[in-house]
């Protein structure tokens, strides 16, 4: 059963009505072929209108059922995104465009990042499909750091593992755990996901998504130990726990791109953390 079908009936006779709305596509878990949708997925479409003020601020979300929560949120290609959360726990994210923003979005490939595992033209007046047939592969491919870029984040990393060490020294446990569970963590992700795709060419997706699937068992083992509690102690484990796992993937990584690896700056920040710790 489609718990979404009445809101997307709703949707497009809303469209035939209003002369404004040129298109409304659909994207994410219900229209891929990998990961399809299960009980815990979200309705997320692009619509495409001249009145694009009327469905982030207006009443056009209120006709589609009983909002309980919503918010509004810049997205890609200078849209804005509003996501509603409707009676029943109905999660939908509409992410808003002027036709000439929708048009350039997919000529320019900005769109094709959320596209390109999946889409259905629920609605087209303006002759969208075809450009998304010309302009949208289904092709997944994922762009690695080139090797300065990767120099550059390595390096940055092991900084920040001394800042962080630091501000746990000072008491400063708040900055100290942000550092650790959310600075260090997207780059630490990122060294995950360049591993993985170098090793085994796999999907990798985007911001964790799916992570326990495409990751190898033992990075998930080893980050089992990378995530701190608020006390000092925990988060001084977590902190040369997430540094260990980075820099066993980024030599790996380093290795099978044939980039230099950055040792000597590895090895400087470790010797400080052992003097601290």
């Amino acid at each position: 059963m489609d718990k979404y079908r009445d809101i997307k009936e709703k949707m497009l006779d809303l469209a035939r009505k209003d002369e404004d709305i040129k298109a409304i596509v659909r994207i994410g878990s219900s229209t891929r072929d990998t990961v399809k949708a299960d009980a815990y997925s979200d309705l997320d479409v692009i619509i495409a209108t001249e009145n694009t003020e009327r469905w982030l601020y207006g009443d056009y979300p209120e006709k589609l059922g009983t909002v309980k929560i919503s918010f509004v949120e810049p997205t890609l290609g200078g849209g804005k995104e509003r996501r509603i959360l409707y009676d029943g726990s109905l999660d939908v994210d509409m992410i808003l465009f002027t036709p000439s923003q929708f048009e350039a979005a997919i000529k320019e490939d900005v769109a094709g990042w959320v596209m390109n595992r999946g889409y259905v033209v629920m609605y087209d007046s303006a002759g969208y499909s075809q450009l998304l047939e010309e302009n949208v592969s289904r092709e997944i491919v994922h762009t690695d750091l080139p090797e300065s870029e990767f120099i550059n984040m390595v390096n940055d990393f092991f900084f920040h593992t001394v800042w962080a060490a630091k501000k746990i020294l000072r008491g400063e446990l708040w900055s100290a755990k942000m550092c650790i569970d959310a600075y260090l963590k997207n780059y630490l992700l990122k060294m995950i996901e360049m591993y993985s795709v170098s090793k085994h060419c796999v999907d990798v997706w985007h911001d964790g998504r799916f992570l326990d699937r495409w990751a190898e068992k033992e990075i998930l083992v080893d980050l089992e130990q990378c995530f701190a509690h608020y006390n000092k102690e925990d988060m001084v484990a977590a902190l040369l726990s997430t540094e260990q796992l980075f820099s066993k993937l980024a030599s790996q990584t380093a290795e099978m791109k044939s980039y230099k690896y950055p040792k000597e700056a590895q090895d400087y920040a470790r010797s400080l953390l052992c003097e601290y710790f």
